[in-house]
């Protein structure tokens, strides 16, 4: 009977420490009164010193007229070589080829006017004037006056106003 009673003091023992452990875990403190904050000295602004003399202004360069289209940009021989390609489709009569190769171009150079006139070229063949008329004019529009190329556009211009 002694044991029983030992053990039972043991389980009543551990029992009240396991009481006083959660306690102590699921006491919240709080804070009754609100934390203080501080003043930081203000901020001074920086001094900035005027200028010994005056600065004059710098006149910017005199605008010059550009007689001439600008130069070609740095990807025409990737534009050149895609061209090429699309007019030898073309030549094959293989025009949906010719107008997706001729759109890679154009993904490079919007303003060649090369690129146009193979695209108005191969739409005319597919039937599709509407298109083809507006890749002329937009090859016109980029083309510089009195060359071959421009000539070309104006001679597709005017087959598909008759």
């Amino acid at each position: 009977m002694g044991s029983t009673v030992n053990r039972h003091l043991l389980l009543l023992g551990a029992l009240f420490m396991l009481t006083q452990l959660v306690g102590c875990a699921s006491q919240v403190t709080t804070q009754s009164t609100p934390p203080v904050i501080e003043k930081s000295a203000p901020v001074v602004p920086p001094v900035v010193k005027q200028p010994e003399k005056p600065v004059e202004p710098v006149a910017p360069p005199p605008v010059v007229p550009q007689t001439q289209a600008p130069a070609p940009a740095a990807s025409s021989n990737a534009t050149a070589s895609l061209v090429s390609q699309a007019r030898a489709q073309y030549q094959a009569k293989n025009y949906n080829a010719a107008i997706a190769t001729a759109e890679r171009a154009l993904r490079i150079d919007r303003r060649s006017p090369e690129v146009y006139l193979v695209l108005a070229q191969s739409y005319i063949q597919l039937a599709n004037t509407q298109l083809a008329m507006q890749f002329v004019q937009q090859g016109i529009r980029y083309s510089q006056a009195g060359t071959e190329l421009a000539q070309a556009l104006m001679q597709v211009r005017d087959s598909l106003q008759k």
